[in-house]
């Protein structure tokens, strides 16, 4: 006769798997603080470049200043996490279907965020609201999946911070993703690093 899970044995699986996670988590809060920091300082330096040259009406070639900054930051976070990944696949991880799905869930989010850049620059808008939309629909369910509460409420902070930055100016936009990021993604990747239990989160 075939074995059956039982509803008990299907629960401590699932609870087995979403300690795991949870202990991934706080080891990845490095990657967090990394793309918190870089994208805060991309945003910022984007801001006040084109403030400087606006002032100075310098309009010409200001998209192209723009991009250059933030190539800059993301290109260098990259090479950092590059690094960073390879001194540590010789450590083991148990990496759970939770794990997976949200790595999965990050990587579709960033190439829609990437195709949002693109249409807003066909249409001649800003694609800061929409792609802090798509961060906040990603943050909260990386954080409802895990039962991460910070996650959870830094996705709420990007929800309001997409929904402000729609009656801002564009370049005022660079400075609530700014706020919004470190409120939604350095908060929580601070609060991961001094978690000690699963009790904590």
């Amino acid at each position: 006769m075939e074995n059956k899970m039982t509803i008990e044995e299907s629960f401590k699986i699932i609870q087995k798997s979403i300690a795991n996670s949870r202990k991934n988590m706080r080891e990845a809060s490095f990657y967090y603080l990394l793309w918190g920091w870089t994208l805060i300082l991309a945003s910022l330096t984007n801001y006040f470049v084109l403030r400087y040259y606006i002032q100075a009406e310098a309009y010409a070639g200001t998209w192209w200043k723009s991009l250059l900054a933030w190539t800059i930051f993301l290109v260098s976070a990259a090479i950092i996490l590059r690094i960073k990944n390879s001194r540590s696949t010789k450590r083991e991880k148990v990496v759970t279907h939770i794990d997976r799905f949200i790595s999965i869930l990050w990587l579709g989010s960033g190439i829609i965020m990437g195709l949002m850049v693109f249409l807003s620059f066909k249409v001649n808008s800003y694609p800061t609201p929409f792609i802090l939309a798509i961060t906040a629909l990603a943050t909260f369910v990386s954080g409802a999946i895990v039962r991460y509460k910070p996650l959870i409420f830094g996705s709420i902070i990007f929800l309001a911070a997409s929904i402000i930055s729609i009656y801002v100016s564009g370049l005022e936009q660079l400075l609530v993703f700014a706020a919004a990021v470190a409120l939604g993604y350095l908060f929580p990747g601070y609060l991961l690093k001094v978690i000690k239990t699963d009790e904590d989160v």
